[in-house]
């Protein structure tokens, strides 16, 4: 189980239409501002957008539950972040608590304290039960900036590009809103090139990792603002299965995020206290 934990905890720190040619529908009766727009039009601008993003704030609510039948153990996982980001150069500030839980009854539910300061060359974590900053080694922060750059906003956008025509295509008066519900091989690309390229990331050039991954099934809801283009809402709802070294795991993986603050954040500066106080790892 400590390979499938320690890849994961890693990792999530790193995040149809009928034609492309259509106008939004209405999602509700109550849309005034109608929109004009076709969903193409709409992914131009918007790509355009977040290729110009220079700094965010997020929030990130996250429920995970991973299932290994061969030790017939399930275990939750709940967290909370609020998150700064700086695109370039890269800074991260993340702030919240994680809980986990076992169906063996051998991890408690009991809410933990977490926070991380993220630079080019530095990684900080606050763990709350122990009270203590660690910091962790260059290896490790190598490993994450390549995890991380994946999670570029832009490269999100060119992603879910050859699956356009399979999303429909609504407006309310403030957004335009985009959803897929998808199930299948053929959808599996979709969420595979993203995982496997942050695993790989974090093992390093020169190692293999086959995780045999299978995707059950993967929902996605995307909001992007009317005037400003920003995408402000991503909800990813994931079923899948990985097998690494002959342990099989289950995923079911449910992440809302909520976007603010488009280019608000000029900053994130690591605490000196945090550096004069960390642990190196």
């Amino acid at each position: 189980m400590k390979k499938w934990t320690t890849l994961l905890a890693v990792a999530t720190l790193t995040l149809g239409l009928a034609a492309c040619n259509e106008t939004a529908a209405p999602a509700n009766t109550e849309v005034t501002e109608k929109s004009e727009l076709t969903l193409k039009e709409v992914y131009e601008k918007s790509l355009k957008v977040s290729e110009e993003l220079k700094s965010v704030k997020a929030q990130i609510d996250m429920k995970q539950t991973m299932h290994m039948p061969t030790e017939d153990l399930s275990i939750d996982i709940n967290s909370i972040m609020d998150m700064e980001y700086v695109v370039a150069p890269m800074q991260m500030h993340q702030k919240g608590t994680t809980s986990m839980k076992s169906s063996d009854e051998s991890m408690p539910e009991e809410a933990m304290e977490i926070e991380t300061y993220i630079a080019e060359d530095a990684f900080y974590m606050f763990e709350g039960t122990t009270g203590q900053w660690m910091k962790f080694p260059q290896e490790m922060m190598d490993q994450l900036m390549g995890a991380t750059n994946q999670s570029n906003p832009s490269e999100q956008l060119k992603m879910i590009q050859e699956y356009l025509k399979d999303f429909t295509f609504e407006q309310d008066n403030e957004n335009y809103i985009l959803r897929l519900d998808a199930f299948g091989e053929e959808f599996t690309k979709l969420v595979q090139t993203q995982i496997d390229e942050a695993m790989q990331s974090m093992i390093g050039e020169g190692e293999e990792l086959d995780l045999g991954l299978v995707i059950n099934s993967v929902s996605y809801l995307i909001h992007i603002d009317k005037e400003s283009f920003q995408t402000n809402k991503v909800d990813v709802v994931l079923d899948m299965d990985m097998e690494i070294d002959g342990e099989k795991m289950n995923m079911k993986q449910n992440v809302k995020s909520d976007f603010s603050n488009f280019n608000e954040v000029d900053e994130i500066v690591i605490p000196q206290e945090v550096i004069d106080s960390a642990m190196e790892i």
